[in-house]
């Protein structure tokens, strides 16, 4: 259990720091005390069903997300994901120029499959 709870503190942190959020601003949102996030963050606390709901709803993101340990974090609220996907755009545009053209017919064929765009 104490794999899965570092696990899920890990991911905790990560979503939260994902959406700018201080320990202590989440704590506020959420209802909880700032001691006890930092000690979910740690693994030395597990959550209940309930705090997951909380810290969810605080988060902008589904509680199932505290499981997904690999997966991107997708919020739900509108203004951060379209500064998530900002952030995603800025990335992928400051590695282009250093690309080489094979690379970069690669990068263009990757998009062209996910977005269906033109020859």
């Amino acid at each position: 259990m104490a794999d899965m709870s570092k696990q899920v503190g890990k991911r905790i942190k990560q979503i939260r720091k994902a959406a700018r959020l201080t320990q202590e601003s989440l704590a506020e949102k959420a209802g909880l005390s700032v001691e006890y996030i930092s000690r979910l963050e740690r693994g030395l606390s597990q959550p209940s069903f309930k705090t997951l709901e909380a810290l969810a709803k605080s988060l902008n993101v589904n509680a199932k997300d505290f499981f997904d340990f690999k997966g991107t974090v997708v919020f739900r609220d509108k203004k951060q994901d379209a500064r998530q996907k900002k952030e995603y755009i800025d990335a992928i545009s400051s590695e282009l120029p250093e690309m080489e053209v094979r690379e970069l017919i690669v990068v263009y064929n990757v998009l062209k499959g996910l977005t269906g765009l033109p020859r």
